[in-house]
């Protein structure tokens, strides 16, 4: 299954990443396998992360204040949200009307 992430997720992942590698490149590193290891998480298992919305998803990144909010799709996945712990909950639900 395809895994598609909103610009707006991808813009946060980049962010996010430019922090970490400002600090330690090698944690920077650790962060990003802990990412690809989730997104093939999410491939094999998709249903396997909590409902903590309608058609919304949370796959926690232990070790890392992030969460991948997504949404199973009948053709993709779709990452709606790369969310810190620090940020408003919920903040990305109106992205779920991207979807339709």
């Amino acid at each position: 299954m395809r895994v598609r992430a909103l610009s707006v997720a991808s813009l946060a992942l980049t962010e996010a990443m430019a922090w970490y590698r400002q600090r330690s490149p090698r944690v920077a590193e650790t962060f990003w396998l802990k990412i690809q290891d989730a997104r093939r998480s999410i491939v094999l298992y998709p249903q396997a992360a909590p409902l903590i919305a309608p058609r919304a998803r949370r796959f926690i990144l232990s070790g890392y204040p992030y969460d991948l909010i997504y949404s199973v799709l009948p053709d993709e996945i779709v990452i709606l949200a790369f969310a810190h712990h620090s940020r408003r909950p919920g903040y990305w639900l109106t992205r779920l009307q991207q979807l339709n």
